[in-house]
């Protein structure tokens, strides 16, 4: 066997076993990939997870509900068995049983008139710290009254009831009874009912705890009665509201309230006002009528796996061009194994590069502007999301809301970081005078502003201002030209009330981001294209209270307007990629008319000139480059920049190339077939370090 034959029966070797390799990590990967990263099994997933804490939220709160329920039933059998021979032992007995019960707000004993001859009635209720003992004033056996339910209901079901849950004025805050009748020995032989026991308690523990469930910025927990009585919902203002009329009035409700009525559950439910879309399901609360349910933000998951689901789709990418590429290696080495063979495998290997390249480009291009980013932008569609931002940032749901609305009339980019807005603000000044009424708003981050008065709506109380502000911020140019932005808009409350600024929804069409809501359809933004604009909130924190004795400035919910733009690539591929492209190119023809052979030497090759040539392709690169730095001022280095530094070092390899070339110095690998491998291996190398620049630069 030669030599030659020993080698090229290794190549074939080497290629089929590496083809091997890499199409079963393509199998592999591909695999992985749609058994967990497709929308379908991301949204599984997290249905998945969603529900098993809803579970968990779902036993705590069946766990306090039946604590309660049975502190009520033991009070029954206490008084029943005889333990509870008086007022006086039923008195302390209460009231040992309140302090260790933080979330029970009263308890009633109330017995039947026919067992004192009159009404008479043992009511304990907190205030406070304290424990008040006073007994109920009004005819609780009238069954015509509401506000006597829990009596009535009880005698007449003679069992443990869950009332509806009502407003305790006296308490100030929401609360829900379980009933439940007594009997006693000595009256009738205890066959009839002597009265009933009720102890109400807190809805604002069970609010809590569905507020806390981890469903994402803007999923939320809810809970409704059969009757579609609201018993816990981010908008404190519909509790204890029917959802079916509110539901007229509210799309979101509408949604929900279908879904209950028509008895589906894991559905997605899609806004058209919004252009958003939630997952909901629901479970049964055990003990009572309720509901619970939960709502996820489909696009907010999807959009939290969306760089996940880029990095896998690029791995199955990398992996299928190995494949190829060893395939070809394999092809060539078994039927041809000349100099067209190499440059075929040359060809093949910079074609995938050029196209893995240009597939990053793409994913980079259709990235959605909407994400959580650094700054934990948490965007907002309607009034649910806004109070669940304001729940989950402890925010004072009895903080006075001021609608706010904006609407941007201009754009530029005085600087690269420096822009200048013009547009109008308005906000709802309920309870006070249109003509004497000041904006509620500030700038924060604005270097220069001007906010004037221009039109009032006093029958709606809506004041707007015209306001012109320059606005200073960074800006993360680092992928450039395929670099986008999120322009934003602080705004601050001005009032000394404790109060929180909202986006005024109902003063737009429609609220879906791609819309523009809030943005001049004649906009002008040179370079840029607006691609979707939405309001949001960020949790800030201060380490100063700025002199004011109660401001809250801790993790303090601040209202943001944001545009999100893309850069235009004309421009940057005119100006910045044409000349890269064009040099490229005119480098390899430098290095194709280096040869000894006299019949391909038309150009009559000399180290000299290729030298000559390589300094005035440098100098275009040097002239393009401090344009590009002149043009985008950053301390970090630029996408496109690793462009220039490749071609700088191709373009001193080619001049050393040419020197020794041309020089008598035997370098087997540069005068081997007239320097053929140099040739070959030009866009090779050109082509896979861009792509891995791109690969690092991006994913």
């Amino acid at each position: 066997m030669t030599a030659s034959n020993s080698w090229g029966k290794t190549v074939v070797y080497t290629a089929l076993i590496l083809c091997l390799i890499s199409f079963l990590l393509t199998i592999h990967a591909g695999y992985e990939y749609y058994s967990n990263n497709t929308d379908d099994k991301i949204l599984e997933k997290t249905k998945v997870d969603a529900y098993n804490k809803a579970s968990v939220v779902l036993e705590n709160i069946s766990s306090e509900l039946n604590s309660t329920s049975l502190l009520t039933e033991g009070i029954a059998k206490e008084l029943r068995s005889g333990e509870l021979k008086n007022d006086s032992i039923i008195r302390q007995h209460i009231l040992d049983k309140m302090k260790g019960n933080p979330n029970i707000y009263s308890i009633v004993i109330a017995y039947s008139p026919e067992y004192y001859g009159k009404l008479h009635s043992l009511h304990f209720k907190k205030n406070g710290s304290n424990i008040l003992d006073s007994p109920i004033l009004y005819d609780y056996t009238n069954n015509s009254e509401e506000t006597t339910t829990w009596y009535n209901n009880a005698i007449k079901k003679k069992c443990g009831v869950w009332d509806q849950p009502y407003f305790g004025i006296a308490d100030g805050t929401y609360l829900i009874d379980y009933s439940t009748p007594f009997y006693l020995a000595e009256f009738k032989n205890g066959s009839e009912v002597a009265g009933v026991v009720c102890a109400s308690r807190s809805i604002e523990g069970i609010r809590t705890q569905i507020g806390s469930l981890d469903l994402g910025n803007t999923g939320y927990g809810f809970i409704f009665s059969e009757e579609g009585l609201i018993v816990s919902y981010p908008v404190q203002y519909y509790l204890l509201r029917n959802i079916h009329k509110l539901a007229k009035e509210d799309t979101e409700l509408n949604l929900i309230s279908e879904n209950i009525s028509k008895n589906m559950t894991g559905r997605v439910v899609e806004n058209d006002r919004t252009g958003q879309s939630s997952w909901v399901f629901y479970k049964n609360i055990l003990s009572t009528d309720w509901i619970l349910g939960t709502a996820l933000p489909q696009e907010e998951i999807l959009l939290n796996k969306d760089i996940e689901q880029d990095r896998s789709i690029i791995q199955v990418m990398l992996l299928t061009f190995a494949f190829l590429f060893f395939l070809s290696l394999l092809f060539v080495s078994i039927f041809s194994y000349d100099d067209r063979s190499l440059w075929l495998l040359a060809l093949v290997f910079s074609s995938l590069c050029i196209l893995g390249m240009g597939i990053i480009w793409h994913f980079t291009l259709n990235e959605s502007s909407i994400e959580v980013d650094e700054n934990d932008n948490i965007v907002v569609f309607d009034m649910v999301d806004i109070e669940t931002v304001m729940l989950k940032s402890d925010t004072n749901p009895k903080a006075f809301r001021i609608p706010t609305g904006v609407f941007i009339q201009s754009i530029e980019f005085s600087t690269s970081n420096d822009i200048t807005m013009t547009g109008y603000v308005w906000q709802n000044i309920s309870g006070l005078s249109a003509e004497k009424a000041s904006p509620r708003f500030s700038f924060p981050e604005s270097k220069e502003s001007t906010v004037e008065k221009a039109y009032v709506d006093e029958d709606k109380n809506i004041v707007g201002w015209r306001f012109t502000t320059i606005l200073r911020q960074q800006f993360d140019y680092s992928r450039y030209p395929f670099d986008e932005e999120n322009i934003w808009i602080k705004f601050w409350n001005n009032t000394s009330e404790e109060s929180v600024l909202i986006p005024d929804f109902d003063s737009y069409d429609s609220l879906a981001p791609e819309k523009l809501l809030g943005l001049e359809n004649s906009l002008v933004l040179e370079g840029w294209k607006p691609q979707k604009t939405f309001f949001s909130y960020r949790i800030n924190s201060y380490n100063t209270n700025f002199g004011v004795k109660d401001f809250k400035h801790k993790n303090l919910p601040e209202l943001y307007f944001n545009v999100a733009i893309k850069r235009d690539l004309k421009s940057p591929f005119v100006s910045d990629l044409l000349p890269i492209i064009v040099v490229v190119i005119l480098l390899f023809v430098v290095l194709l008319i280096t040869t000894r052979e006299e019949e391909k030497n038309q150009f009559g090759f000399k180290s000299s000139g290729v030298l000559t040539y390589c300094a005035s392709l440098f100098f275009v690169l040097i002239v393009s480059h401090a344009s590009l730095r002149a043009k985008i001022p950053t301390n970090c280095m630029i996408y496109l920049e690793y462009f220039y530094l490749i071609l700088y070092l191709a373009i001193l390899a080619v001049s050393l190339n040419s020197i020794v070339f041309a020089s008598h110095i035997n370098i087997p690998f540069i005068d081997t077939k007239d320097n053929l491998y140099m040739k070959v291996l030009y866009w090779p190398i050109i082509a896979g370090f861009l792509l891995m620049i791109t690969l690092l630069n991006f994913y």
